[in-house]
């Protein structure tokens, strides 16, 4: 390893304290606000070492947001602990075992597992060896819903603001149902590449990989956009997207290219067999687009549905 290490860093009360009781995040601020070091300092002198970590995922280590776990991550802490004057082990330790992969490691707070949103969909995620559902977090979702003159689904236009939660992201996964057996077409991609695409015989479900135009380290963000287009349908009454995880904001426009109906009533479900809750109702103006936008989601279920006289 080559680089300069610095001469072993003041322990202060608070420090050796953090480096017994505390958290790795807390451990890791502390040290450096002790050092006086920048993120940028500390990035351009682990490279000096040959170690690559980007000052976005530093940033999200040192207050909590995610946690080094892949080996080049923990090289990079070792690294860390020897340039700023650490005790060897001092803050993997504090990292405790690696968090499982898979399944678990979706069972965060305040999420749900996609098998529960999406269950005919494990056999192509497994095919397709789907990356984690926590390896991203959509920020922002934008739904542009086109119904045709005959009350049909024409298009759905979608909008992603992705973040990567883990370092080397490179892609994610997205789904599409509809109501009949013709599949959508998916169309209009933009800063993204369509990798494996599995519809599901059993169901009308479509499970499509997105390769992302550049690897993402985590804290990192991107933008996705693609439409899914529908050959032929049923009358539809009611559009939902499913989130596993809380997004931001999540933006949803129907728009009514023939006739429009009275209103437009917004509504969630927790679970795919949880009753709806409907919200008050929307007011469809001269462009007749209904415009739904809630913050902070939350998981489960959200949609508008509206009646045809």
């Amino acid at each position: 390893m080559t680089g300069t290490t610095l001469a072993a860093i003041p322990m202060d009360r608070e420090l050796r304290r953090l480096l017994r009781h505390g958290t790795f995040a807390q451990a890791l601020d502390r040290a450096l606000v002790v050092r006086g070091l920048s993120l940028e300092q500390v990035q351009r002198r682990l490279a000096d070492r040959d170690v690559r970590v980007s000052r976005a995922a530093l940033s999200y280590w040192r207050r909590g947001r995610s946690r080094p776990e892949r080996e080049e991550s923990l090289r990079a802490v070792r690294a860390l602990e020897d340039l700023i004057g650490l005790p060897a082990g001092s803050l993997v330790v504090l990292l405790g075992p690696p968090r499982p992969r898979g399944r678990m490691a979706d069972a965060e707070p305040g999420a749900v597992d996609r098998a529960r949103l999406w269950p005919s969909c494990g056999p192509a995620l497994a095919a397709m060896d789907a990356p984690p559902e926590g390896q991203v977090r959509y920020l922002d979702v934008h739904e542009h819903v086109l119904v045709d003159e005959h009350r049909r689904l024409a298009e759905v236009r979608t909008t992603l603001v992705i973040e990567a939660t883990t370092d080397r992201t490179d892609r994610c996964v997205v789904y599409e149902w509809a109501e009949e057996s013709s599949r959508p077409v998916l169309s209009g991609l933009r800063y993204c590449r369509q990798g494996r695409t599995r519809p599901q015989e059993a169901s009308t479900a479509t499970v499509c990989e997105l390769l992302l135009e550049q690897r993402l380290s985590a804290g990192e963000r991107t933008v996705v956009e693609y439409t899914w287009s529908y050959p032929s349908g049923s009358v539809l009454t009611s559009f939902h997207r499913r989130f596993t995880r809380s997004a931001r904001l999540y933006l949803l426009q129907v728009q009514f290219t023939g006739e429009v109906p009275p209103h437009c009533v917004p509504y969630r479900q927790p679970t795919l067999n949880s009753p709806r809750r409907p919200g008050k109702p929307l007011w469809i103006g001269g462009s007749g687009t209904a415009h739904l936008a809630v913050p902070d989601t939350g998981p489960g279920l959200l949609g508008l549905q509206w009646e045809w006289d």
